[in-house]
């Protein structure tokens, strides 16, 4: 029988495998991005028409305001990507037989 100290390099590797959350995350981070780009070249092509001057001060700073959030959020999803690619990419590496 094998020790515990033994087993410990599999469990190790099956936590590096992706749960099920995280797949359906990984799935999901690329259209999410996608659609706050989306939301932040339109946001950005109003706030840069000739007229956009007119839309008054408040509306133009709650459009500044969005344009942030949509920067922290997007960061904030790259880096989730890029963590759980990572994650994966070390997954697949760890199921290949040595």
């Amino acid at each position: 029988p094998a020790t515990p100290a033994a087993r410990a390099p599999a469990r190790e590797r099956a936590r590096a495998k992706l749960s099920y959350l995280e797949q359906r995350a990984l799935a999901a981070l690329p259209a999410e991005i996608e659609a706050l780009e989306a939301e932040q070249a339109a946001l950005r092509a109003t706030m840069a028409a000739a007229d956009y001057h007119r839309a008054g001060a408040g509306q133009m700073a709650a459009d500044v305001a969005r344009d942030r959030e949509i920067d922290a959020l997007l960061a904030d999803k790259l880096e989730r990507w890029t963590a759980l690619e990572d994650k994966a990419r070390g997954a697949a590496q760890d199921a290949r037989p040595a």
